[in-house]
């Protein structure tokens, strides 16, 4: 029996329009039910996470910033963080390029420019970010992660001129083809469903993982079944022990719930 399902949010529980569908929300609500622990584990922040884990009626467990953070409602059970002189290589690395960054830290989004970029992301997030006039002087001792938001050609060019010296201090990957983030270094999604799977005594065999991008691959790598959505990108499915016959638009968690977890014949 499967006793612990992480899912991604993006593209994976939610739809191309960001809704949670009546049979994948039934199916969830099911497999808890049951006695399986379902968990959110996404980029997104605690803060951002929340209105998603009311909305399920999950009172469990939750991971956020991919790996950063592990928690139940409001109790933090394990928080990993970037070095500040990392965080300052960084910044000053994209803005040699051009690039602007956002940074997570203390429960909040900091941004010294406003671009169309951030005003999407924040929408779509639905919170305000903090604006300063320098991010380097004001960086925290609690920084959970730093994001890049850019057009995907600048985003793979920033990828790839990337110093070694920033590289190898941290842990990076795109979230979506828009969204490129710097994670502490060795922490990832699958990080944190062995470290969650330690913290409720449960056999990694028993564990499923269902993801659609490449945030999501240790995490697909880590667990006993690992599930790639059907719109997920190639190197995930590649990967995966079960893709889906359903694409995010059509209720894979609901199709996953059924398959492995209610264990339903059609």
């Amino acid at each position: 029996m499967y006793r612990l399902l992480l899912t991604d949010l993006d593209d994976t529980l939610l739809n191309s329009k960001g809704k949670i569908s009546d049979e994948n929300r039934t199916a969830i609500q099911a497999a808890m039910e049951k006695g399986c622990n379902v968990a959110i584990c996404s980029g997104r922040s605690n803060m951002a996470l929340k209105r998603f884990n009311d909305y399920l009626g999950i009172k469990g467990y939750t991971i956020g910033y991919n790996g950063g953070i592990i928690y139940s409602n409001s109790e933090v059970l394990a928080c990993h963080y970037l070095d500040k002189e990392l965080v300052s290589d960084i910044i000053r690395y994209c803005k040699k390029m051009r690039t602007n960054v956002q940074i997570y830290q203390k429960n909040g989004l900091w941004i010294d420019r406003t671009t169309f970029f951030t005003r999407q992301y924040c929408k779509k997030q639905g919170f305000k970010a903090n604006k300063v006039d320098s991010l380097l002087n004001h960086l925290t001792d609690e920084i959970n992660k730093v994001i890049i938001l850019a057009s995907p050609r600048r985003l793979r060019k920033i990828e790839k001129n990337m110093p070694q010296s920033i590289r190898q201090r941290c842990c990076t990957f795109f979230s979506h083809k828009y969204l490129f983030e710097f994670n502490p270094l060795n922490i990832t999604k699958g990080s944190a469903l062995t470290e969650l799977a330690q913290l409720l005594e449960i056999p990694i065999e028993e564990v499923i993982a269902v993801g659609d991008h490449e945030n999501d691959i240790d995490m697909i790598k880590a667990a006993g079944l690992g599930v790639a959505v059907r719109n997920a990108i190639p190197e995930l499915m590649d990967i995966a022990d079960y893709v889906t016959e359903s694409t995010c638009d059509n209720s894979p968690i609901a199709e996953i719930i059924k398959k492995f977890v209610l264990q339903e014949e059609k």
